[in-house]
């Protein structure tokens, strides 16, 4: 068992994977979150460095960029697409 495991079994390697994870069990293919905005990273030239910007206009590092999408896509049972618990454990 690793330290960074999910609420439904999943080992993760890293943070990094288990917020990866989370996100794939969240965030529906057209990343439109529940308050009917398009929530995921605009386009940006390949080599572009620093903050990332969300559709939303909201523009953080990579950490919070991340933490911003699971704030807005995890629903309060922490349910995710497929029907299971996702939280970590």
């Amino acid at each position: 068992m690793t330290q960074h495991s999910c609420a439904c079994g999943y080992q993760a390697d890293s943070t990094e994977d288990l917020i990866d994870h989370l996100g794939e069990m969240f965030i529906p293919p057209d990343d439109i979150a529940p308050d009917g905005q398009a929530h995921s990273e605009a386009a940006r030239a390949e080599a572009a460095t620093g903050p990332l910007t969300c559709r939303c206009g909201y523009t953080a590092d990579i950490a919070d960029f991340d933490r911003h999408l699971l704030n807005i896509f995890t629903p309060g049972d922490e349910v995710g697409l497929d029907g299971a618990r996702h939280a970590p454990a």
